[in-house]
């Protein structure tokens, strides 16, 4: 029969398994600071509050350099529009593309030039040294009332 000091240390010692608290972190000064994208979330073909249906992308980035190293960040959101009334929103997912260096499909339909977007995936981005803007996006919404530092991309500091 096991003791009592068997049994309290079975009780305390459950393998490693723990919670920690998230310490206070330094606020994040808005400003621009280079980072690495570690991490992509998405939503594909959700309809937009007016009706529209688009991707959505959220890259991640972790903050390299003295200030706020290792800090991550989400972008402040990307979209990708199907419906043709909305298409001209699609200029700054290429443009996200292009200071990524993705390269883009040209394509000419009745004297026009559509470049093709592709859908981005981690594998494409992850990895890649980049530029970013940081600063804070306020909204209110079903859950209350946030501020959170969100990132833009400025541009990649790699080459191709």
């Amino acid at each position: 029969m096991a003791g009592i000091k068997d049994l309290v240390k079975d009780v305390e010692d459950d393998g490693g398994v723990f919670y920690e608290e998230s310490g206070i972190e330094a606020e994040i000064t808005p400003g621009t600071y280079e980072a690495t994208i570690i991490g992509l979330r998405k939503r594909i073909k959700k309809t937009t509050k007016s009706g529209g249906v688009c991707d959505l992308f959220w890259p991640r980035y972790r903050i390299n350099g003295p200030d706020f190293e290792g800090r991550i960040l989400r972008d402040r959101g990307l979209f990708r529009y199907y419906d043709a009334g909305s298409r001209n929103s699609n200029i700054h997912y290429k443009k996200f593309l292009e200071n990524l260096g993705i390269s883009l499909n040209k394509k000419e339909i009745n004297g026009k030039i559509r470049y093709l977007l592709p859908l981005i995936s981690l594998d494409m981005i992850e990895g890649k040294r980049v530029i970013v803007n940081v600063y804070k996006e306020e909204w209110n919404d079903s859950n209350g009332y946030h501020k959170i530092p969100v990132a833009k991309l400025v541009k990649t500091t790699e080459n191709g």
